[in-house]
């Protein structure tokens, strides 16, 4: 195979993942949300009241604080290498596989 087909097929193969991951990070990025209501209505139960805390910490609000607070102790003004492009669309269907589990555990 040509390295022109062989790009072709790589490129389209990233269109399709990013296709089916960006509805999905999205959707977690909303529900993910929720865990504010639940931490607000459980209050006075203290076994509810962590559990709707611990999905506020490990959904879409608590990484990207976790994100935001690595890069800036790892700061050191030099740019980051983000890695190839395919390197970037398996990261990002890893966190969709991440999001669809605990939109699954959240629905529970």
């Amino acid at each position: 195979m040509t390295e022109s087909n062989e790009r072709a097929r790589s490129s389209l193969f990233e269109v399709v993942i990013w296709s089916m991951v960006a509805p999905i990070l999205t959707v977690w990025a909303l529900v993910s949300l929720l865990p504010f209501v639940s931490v607000i209505r459980a209050w006075g139960d203290v076994a509810a009241t962590t559990v709707a805390l611990l999905f506020l910490v490990t959904g879409a609000v608590g990484l990207a604080a976790v994100a935001v607070a690595y890069r800036l102790v790892r700061w050191s003004g030099s740019p980051v290498d983000v890695g190839t492009s395919q390197e970037r669309t398996m990261r990002v269907a890893a966190l969709s596989a991440y999001a669809l589990v605990w939109m699954a555990f959240y629905a529970l």
